[in-house]
């Protein structure tokens, strides 16, 4: 199931509550304007608030795969933005109106302006060529929603509001800083030091590369996090580096992050100008460089990358944090293979992220629920974390059991993805006004470097 179909139903929630925004405001306004159907706004408002009783119904339903139900959230949301535009245009023409009515001195000129808001007695609406809307855009929505209302009875929808009102309470590109919490890991973290700072006898390669390997969400960067911030790894290299790379291994990029990270110093040129500034910089100096989330498969981008590293010297590291195990192999080094967290740990992680605390021994009212719901990690550490922060805002157990039993857990997923529900829960909680910034941001690829003055601006475009 894509990611846009999981996020339909609870992003629909989140437009219907800028339909009733934008349904209030012309209410408001057209109350003092003599001719504008309020009686049109209000069987309007009734219409949508019916159909969005029956949204959270309709998620939990396509969840579980029912296609017909899922062909009808498309409808709604077609119809929604539709809505929305026209909406837009009446409040426009409006406001044009009233300016241009504000301006005359002629009473005359206003009865003239005010025509076009003129009543029949036979129809709700009135329209004549210069009317805020057409007759037949009106017509239109109003068969549409009657449509949908319908088809929702035929699909035995039902109302499910006081559940969907569980998700919109409010709760507050990695980095290579530490996670606040890191339980679990004491053998790893060892064992992995241990072939960092080692000095091999016999050993001829300048270079050596550590590759950590695990299904995503298992904490590979968190762990990387943690040796790269480690004291004795501090002492014991001279220069440092860590760059995100993810699914687009792009070698000038990152050399030039890596030279930004070991130069302190932002450089321009090709890419030949800037292998030749790393290799001097790193040139008879110990370093560590961490790339971050690798997928790249092509041995030639690989060697292409390695060229400035050569020079180092003898016992500097390269951690590749991987979910492929081929990529690994493109490093001809051992892999290290992380497993998930033990249910213990995860409860730690998750009451730490969730009650602020490393059990839940001083809060005994979440203690069960809290376990089952650490069980539902399956050891990723990225779902305890993203699930303590959904539930950082409950403090009813009842919250608590809903998230538990919420039909999310219950989705589709590849292998290897089981965080995805967790992120779902994430969104869900997110208040209506947030899901629509959020659910923009999947214009941009992954790991894409967002400016935020950008984006604010994007969204105010958007009319978000």
């Amino acid at each position: 199931m894509a990611i846009g179909e999981i996020l339909l139903g609870s992003f629909l929630a989140s437009l219907f509550e800028v339909l009733f925004d934008k349904l209030a405001s012309l209410h408001l306004g057209s109350s003092q304007q003599e001719g504008i159907s309020i009686a049109l706004l209000k069987e309007w408002k009734g219409m949508l608030e019916s159909i969005n009783a029956m949204l959270a119904d309709a998620e939990d339903k396509q969840l579980e795969g029912n296609r017909l139900v899922k062909f009808w959230l498309d409808d709604v949301g077609d119809l929604a933005y539709d809505m929305e535009d026209l909406l837009d245009e009446f409040a426009i023409k409006t406001a044009q109106v009233k300016m241009e009515v504000e301006s005359s001195t002629s009473k005359g000129q206003m009865k003239w302006k005010f025509s076009c808001f003129g009543r029949n007695k036979s129809s709700r609406w009135n329209p004549n060529p210069s009317s805020l809307m057409s007759k037949t855009s009106v017509q239109e929505i109003n068969g549409r929603l009657e449509a949908i209302i319908n088809r929702k009875a035929r699909l035995g929808l039902g109302e499910n509001v006081a559940n969907r009102s569980n998700y919109i309470n409010k709760r507050d590109p990695t980095s290579s800083l530490p996670e606040p919490r890191f339980v679990g890991r004491e053998r790893e973290e060892m064992e992995i030091l241990e072939l960092l700072i080692r000095e091999v006898k016999n050993y001829d390669a300048t270079l050596s590369i550590v590759p950590i390997v695990g299904m995503g969400g298992v904490g590979k960067t968190a762990l990387a996090q943690q040796l790269y911030n480690n004291a004795k790894v501090n002492s014991y290299f001279e220069k440092r580096a860590w760059v995100c790379v993810s699914d687009v291994f792009d070698v000038f990029d990152i050399t030039k992050t890596i030279l930004r990270s070991i130069t302190g110093l932002s450089s321009e040129g090709d890419l030949n100008e800037l292998q030749v500034k790393l290799k001097d910089s790193l040139s008879g100096k110990k370093f560590l460089v961490v790339l971050d989330d690798i997928w790249n498969e092509k041995y030639e981008k690989w060697t292409a990358l390695l060229k400035p590293f050569e020079v180092g010297a003898k016992g500097s590291k390269i951690i590749i944090t991987t979910r492929n195990l081929n990529v690994a192999s493109i490093t001809r080094a051992s892999p290290y293979p992380l497993r998930e967290l033990s249910c213990d740990n995860c409860v730690s992680l998750l009451a730490f992220h969730a009650l602020g605390v490393t059990n839940f021994e001083s809060h005994p009212a979440f203690k069960i629920i809290g376990k089952k719901i650490a069980e539902k990690c399956k050891g990723l550490p990225l779902a305890a974390k993203m699930l303590g922060g959904v539930l950082r805002t409950k403090s009813n157990p009842n919250e608590w059991e809903d998230t538990l039993n919420n039909k999310i857990w219950d989705l589709p997923t590849t292998e290897h993805d089981e965080v995805l529900p967790v992120l779902k829960l994430s969104y869900v909680h997110l208040p209506s006004y947030l899901k629509r910034c959020f659910a923009y941001c999947a214009v941009f690829p992954k790991d894409y470097e967002i400016e935020r003055d950008e984006l604010v601006l994007l969204w105010i475009a958007e009319g978000l």
